[in-house]
């Protein structure tokens, strides 16, 4: 039956008017649930409350209709196309994960073999399971071209087991991808194969186009494996020695990174006609880059550049001896990016150049040959207009501790600054990285006025200067990354109505730990966003009209956990509050009093929480309640007590009950057992060591005494968790199994939750439906 729009408008109203009248009469009869019939009566309304929410979230998404059901064929294979091809080797998880959806979907996504072209080979992870995967994507990828990534370091028995897969399909592979991890060699196994074995078991790879090397520290002989590879185009990661550029065909080459002289740059042009983006280095070049690279051939002659322009579009110009770049740079009118490692002297002499570059949108400055006596002097520089995006990085100017030095070094980015950026008339990204507290003149940041994204990234004043009021009236995407103390000045000063983003971060965490950092308001009062990545330091709370998503980083445990206390209490000051994503574990009682709290307040003005962020999944007894909280529904949970850090700590800290790290913080059950250490092991610092007072703010609208009388108990909470966890100082915990899906965050909101599904247990499954 069809309803006219009027019918389902005045339906939406009567439901919501109900709604309202059943949560007036709930908070009514709150006060008085210590009754036991009252308590009865009380749960009479929730439910009530409950299946009208359920109703109107139901209205709200209309009747479901399958995209698959609507969409012609070809637009929706298209669709999934673009989610799966992710560029990082994890198609797979997201394959699967769509397989779940119906069996319709699972019974399309089989059979389109472009779906199931990204191998990866994952280390970590037991050997069956991978083989599974890549035995499932060979079979179901039919002829398709094929996408290999493989992670690093790889154990021998691993990659021989999927090599015997690869090898009679080696023609299909148009692209490889090397990934170095943060794993220890211990996860390879018997022995880790190298880049180059791996390769060269693959040969030959006639149609591979596309090559991404994690580190390649090839002889020039092994790279005479890429007279195997007659199609490759694309070649990142590794640097080549001119000499093979000279003596294996690379005519379809349109990205390389080569060492060598730049007077025998020009002869390399001549082997290159497609090339559009180079990389050029020192010889032999050391982490440094000081070796000296004679630039003038001992006959002394020198290659001319070529008489017709070059198609080069990206550039990265890394070569200590800079006497050719200007030449370079001449015959390069394509140019749309470019990157410079460049001493002062250079960066001077060639920036009359790069202004004329008519295509330049993306310029990157690195000053890396920068000793005593090397200074900034600029010629005579015209307007750009087609700069957009500028980085600076003064990191490698740190070297010399000599006050002269430092001095001399802040003369030269002064006269940068001053000189060049004003003629950047349409910058409206930009970036500056300094290693220590370098004295930076922001009051150039003025003039910049399509100014949109700022980075400062270890920028300070000296202890004398004053911060200048700063007006940036396009800014809408500012990122820090300051030594604390300079933080609360330089934010104080300035004045940005457009800034939707902010994120701040800390230089040294050793200062973090006892300062507090303000954070004002009325300079940004459309700021929508914010990320706090500064470990131990707190946040003085103010309200924030306009803020609909707030991060906490991993470590910023007290910060997180003020915010909650303060959202207790005066919710009102965040009235358009929506998102709150934790990168460490929140405190369970804090969270869940919060949203109880706030998604439940009589003033429909301030939005619900909708969404939280943890950082894995989370057993039942905390996931039920979250989600049904986020939604809108009144829900039954454990108490405050066994949420508590407290709580927590009872269980953590008994040697008796087996499980991990992750699991024990997330109410999770598994079978890890606890692990005697030989040596003492902090594990007060999973929460903060001090924590902050209650804030001395009246509750708007009014709280209950007892929740009052819970909040003021945080830190007697904490004290019982501390002295826990120096009894179990001789113990831990494994820190996580495999119950925990790593690097993603869950979310938990009203409309969709985190499905922790096994992949081992879909890849399994996907296969046996496949061959049976």
């Amino acid at each position: 039956m069809v309803h006219s729009t009027a019918e389902v408008v005045a339906q939406h109203e009567r439901l919501e008017n109900e709604r309202l009248q059943l949560l007036k009469s709930i908070h009514d009869q709150s006060g008085n649930a210590y009754r036991l019939e009252n308590r009865k009566g009380l749960n009479f309304l929730q439910n009530k409350y409950n299946q009208i929410v359920i109703s109107q979230r139901e209205a709200r998404r209309g009747p479901w209709t399958d995209p698959l059901s609507i969409l012609p064929f070809d637009i929706w294979v298209h669709i999934i196309e673009e989610i799966v091809d992710d560029g990082w080797g994890s198609s797979y998880r997201v394959i699967y994960n769509m397989i779940l959806v119906s069996k319709q979907w699972k019974d399309a996504i089989v059979r389109i073999p472009q779906f199931w072209t990204q191998i990866s080979i994952e280390v970590g992870f037991a050997e069956s399971e991978v083989l599974q995967r890549i035995t499932t994507a060979l079979y179901l990828s039919g002829d398709q071209a094929l996408t290999l990534d493989i992670e690093r370091p790889i154990g021998r028995d691993l990659y021989d087991g999927c090599h015997a897969l690869l090898a009679p399909h080696s023609a299909r592979i148009r692209r490889i991808t090397f990934r170095q991890t943060y794993l220890s060699s211990s996860w390879s196994g018997s022995g880790a194969i190298s880049l180059y074995q791996i390769l060269l078991s693959l040969l030959p790879l006639p149609n591979l186009q596309d090559l991404r090397l994690s580190d390649s520290n090839f002889t020039e002989d092994q790279w005479g494996i890429l007279e195997s590879m007659p199609r490759i185009r694309f070649l990142e990661g590794g640097v080549l020695p001119l000499s093979i550029v000279k003596h294996v065909s690379l005519v379809n080459l349109e990205t390389l990174a080569v060492s060598g002289r730049a007077d025998e740059l020009f002869i390399l042009m001549t082997y290159l006609p497609r090339l559009r983006r180079l990389t050029i280095m020192d010889p032999s070049r050391s982490v440094w880059g000081w070796e000296d690279d004679a630039e003038v051939p001992s006959d002394g002659y020198r290659v001319p550049p070529p008489e017709q322009p070059l198609a080069l579009e990206v550039l990265t110009w890394q070569k200590r001896d800079a006497s050719r770049l200007q030449e370079l740079l001449g015959c390069s009118p394509r140019l749309k990016q470019l990157t410079l490692w460049t001493s002062w002297k250079t960066l001077g002499l060639a920036l009359g150049d790069v202004n004329k570059l008519p295509f330049l949108s993306n310029t990157s400055v690195n000053m890396q040959w920068v000793n005593s006596g090397d200074k900034f002097s600029s010629s005579t520089v015209t307007q750009n207009t087609s700069i957009r995006e500028l980085s600076l990085n003064f990191t490698y100017c740190e070297y010399k501790s000599t006050k002269e030095y430092q001095i001399e070094q802040d003369t030269n980015i002064s006269q940068l600054i001053h000189s060049w950026l004003p003629t950047l008339e349409q910058v409206d990204t930009l970036s500056i990285l300094v290693g220590s507290q370098r004295i930076i003149p922001f009051t150039f940041l003025s003039s910049l006025r399509y100014l949109r994204v700022l980075h400062l990234v270890g920028a300070g004043f000296d202890d004398n200067s004053e911060f200048p009021e700063l007006t940036l009236n396009a800014l809408e995407d500012l990122r820090l990354n300051h030594p604390l103390q300079c933080y609360n000045d330089f934010l104080s000063s300035l004045r940005c109505p457009s800034l939707l983003l902010l994120i701040l971060q800390i230089m040294d965490f050793n200062h973090a730990t006892n300062m507090t950092l303000r954070l004002p308001s009325l300079q940004f009062p459309r700021l929508s966003s914010l990320y706090w990545k500064i470990p131990q330091a707190k946040l003085e709370i103010s309200p924030h009209m306009a803020l609909k998503s707030i991060s906490f980083s991993n470590g910023a445990s007290q910060a997180a956990g003020d915010f909650c206390t303060y959202l207790i209490l005066r919710p009102r000051d965040f009235p358009s509050l929506e998102t709150v994503k934790f990168y460490q574990f929140p405190e369970w009682d804090l969270l869940f009093l919060m949203l109880e709290r706030r998604n439940f307040l009589l003033d429909q003005s301030i939005s619900k929480i909708t969404k939280v962020f943890v950082p894995t999944t989370l057993g039942l007894v905390l996931k039920e309640p979250l989600t049904s909280l986020l939604g809108g529904q009144f829900t039954n949970r454990l108490s405050n007590h066994e949420l508590s850090i407290s709580g927590m700590g009872e269980i953590y800290f008994d040697k008796s009950l087996p499980g991990c790290h992750w699991c024990c913080l997330s109410m999770q059950a598994c079978s890890s057992p606890v692990i005697s250490m030989p040596y003492p092991l902090s594990l007060s610092s999973i929460w903060s060591e001090d924590r902050a007072e209650l804030p001395i703010v009246n509750p708007d609208p009014p709280l209950a005494d007892h929740i009052l009388d819970w909040l003021s108990q945080r830190q007697t909470r904490y004290d019982k968790w501390k002295a826990s966890a120096e009894d179990f100082n001789l113990w831990t915990r494994e820190r996580v199994c495999g119950s925990h899906e790593l690097d993603s965050a869950f979310i938990f909101s009203e409309f969709s939750t985190s499905n922790p599904s096994s992949y081992r247990s879909v890849a399994t499954a996907t296969l046996e439906s496949v061959f049976d």
